[in-house]
């Protein structure tokens, strides 16, 4: 019997001494901060052990053993490398082994090795460098988006935390940032950022262009060439199309054209006497090249707005692009009419208005050369103050008969919107349209005279002859009631009555008589558009 009770404590005393050497349980592997520091290192075990060497940037900072185990102090000294530090330690003890994994952040980078770049007036692709082991928000100000922009759209980048071991080792990013043009000889300056909200890191890259000697309008920059004195201002926008860069030399063919299409725009009343009623813009469209495309030609010009020359004296464009340039004047009103008169480089007689239900329009008007009134300033008295901004019916005829019921219809229609005003289908002077003009001794001419829309008949006209007939200088009364009407509603003033018209208005233009002897091809028809 002893015999068993001495294997049985053999076996016992076995057991225990194996469960002193089984492996022990260390401390999860510790991940230091780039700053460094002290962290405690468990050591499950009461069996002596031994620890691999390590490197000079971690060291022992203090060592318990208490039953039944042991723990020690590991710090850390900074790590200002570019690289994350990994070092594996092992613990060795008789017959067993274990391993912890010390891992350390490099500190936070994100700056600009090169924080300041001077540049020349030209346009360029700026290549910038970014030295950084986090990622980060391109943050370029909205004063000058217009002329800064981000290749890779980096501006609009989200930034995402980056957790421990996403982060990589200090690397060089490249953003490029296309910087346009200096139109002007006055030199600019842009701050460009980089920043983490997350480490609340930021660099700041300043950008200097000089300015530009031979001062040119930049595609899409725009300029105020007259301001109202009175009222809400009135918009008018002039650009070009068929003109390119060489054109748009400050005080050059395109400004010296816009600023001349101006004054003949004011050169006729009702416009000169509500002149300071309007603002008025020159908005630059640089073309590939030079003129007006021909539809029925061989001619194909890389303009701008696409104009093109169809059939007789029609012109179209793209009247989407006309309305996004036009866009670009940021002090525009969103919910007031848009008038655009749009001179182009071609000296043909030729003019087509593009009319909208919503008031916006585009007056195309070629810089005719044919005497006056055909001339580049007729045209623009027709197209641009007539159409574009009167909304107004041709006078002229052209067909001997009478208007289709269609073609009534049509003019009826707009004439609900208010437009279309200066013809009527009634020669009762009672009835017609400005019936409040008859009787008035300064408006002794005012009366039905049949033709008009390029009908003979069927239809009438307030006076013998008006610019919408052949482009003289010179509305008829109705005409100028609706265009001084629109002024001043436009300007905010709705209390304007046909009173306050009459008693300043002043017809010191005696219009010729209707004369078929050097008629002109017929401009082409609007662009109605409901």
């Amino acid at each position: 019997m002893s015999k068993y009770i001495y294997l049985f404590f053999i076996i016992i005393l076995t057991s225990c001494k194996k469960q002193n050497i089984e492996p022990w349980h260390l401390t999860q592997d510790i991940h230091f901060t780039w700053s460094g520091g002290q962290q405690k290192v468990n050591l499950m075990t009461a069996a002596s052990w031994e620890m691999s060497p390590i490197p000079d940037w971690i060291s022992i900072k203090g060592q318990t053993r208490k039953e039944p185990y042991s723990y020690i102090y590991l710090s850390c000294t900074p790590n200002k490398g570019e690289s994350i530090r990994n070092y594996k330690i092992t613990f060795t003890a008789p017959g067993l082994e274990n391993n912890i994994t010390i891992t350390q952040n490099p500190q936070e980078k994100l700056q600009f090795p090169r924080p300041y770049h001077r540049i020349d007036y030209h346009s360029i692709k700026l290549e910038v460098i970014v030295k950084c082991n986090i990622n980060y928000q391109t943050i370029i100000p909205e004063d000058v988006q217009s002329w800064i922009i981000s290749d890779n759209n980096a501006h609009i980048n989200h930034i995402k935390p980056i957790k421990f071991l996403e982060r990589t080792a200090e690397s060089k990013n490249t953003i490029t940032l296309k910087i346009s043009e200096n139109p002007t000889k006055e030199e600019r300056t842009a701050n460009v950022i980089i920043s983490n909200q997350a480490y609340n890191l930021s660099d700041t890259l300043t950008i200097i262009q000089a300015g530009n000697p031979n001062e040119y309008y930049c595609d899409g920059s725009y300029i105020q060439l007259q301001k109202a004195t009175k009222g809400n201002g009135v918009n008018l926008i002039f650009m070009g199309d068929g003109f390119t860069k060489e054109h748009l030399a400050i005080n050059g063919k395109y400004e010296e054209t816009m600023k001349k299409a101006t004054e003949y725009f004011f050169s006729i009343e009702p416009f000169n006497s509500y002149r300071d009623f309007f603002n008025v813009y020159m908005v630059a469209a640089e073309s590939e090249e030079e003129g007006v495309n021909n539809e029925n030609g061989n001619r194909q010009v890389n303009n701008k707005f696409q104009s093109t020359f169809g059939n007789g004296t029609a012109i179209s464009c793209n009247d989407d692009l006309c309305f996004e340039y036009a866009r670009k004047i940021k002090e525009l009103p969103f919910d007031s009419p848009i008038t655009i008169i749009m001179p182009l480089n071609s000296n043909k007689y030729a003019g087509t208005t593009y009319l909208y239900s919503n008031g916006n329009s585009i007056a195309l008007c070629p810089m005719s050369t044919e005497e006056s009134p055909n001339d580049f300033e007729g045209l623009i008295h027709h197209e641009a103050g007539g159409h574009g901004f009167g909304f107004l019916c041709d006078e002229y005829v052209y067909y001997d008969r009478f208007i289709p019921e269609t073609k009534k219809q049509e003019i009826r229609e707009w004439q609900q919107l208010g437009f279309q005003m200066n013809l009527d289908f009634t020669k009762n002077l009672s009835d017609i349209l400005w019936k409040d003009f008859i009787g008035i001794e300064k408006y002794s001419e005012v009366g039905a005279y049949e033709g008009g829309y390029e009908y003979q008949y069927g239809i009438w006209r307030p006076e013998e002859n008006s610019c919408m007939n052949d482009n003289i200088p010179y509305f008829n009364v109705q005409s100028r009631w609706y265009i001084a009407r629109r002024i001043m509603h436009l300007a905010g003033n709705s209390m304007f009555s046909i009173d306050d018209f009459i008693k300043n208005d002043s017809p010191a233009y005696h219009a010729p008589s209707r004369s078929v002897s050097k008629r002109m091809q017929p401009l082409g028809e609007p662009v109605w558009i409901k």
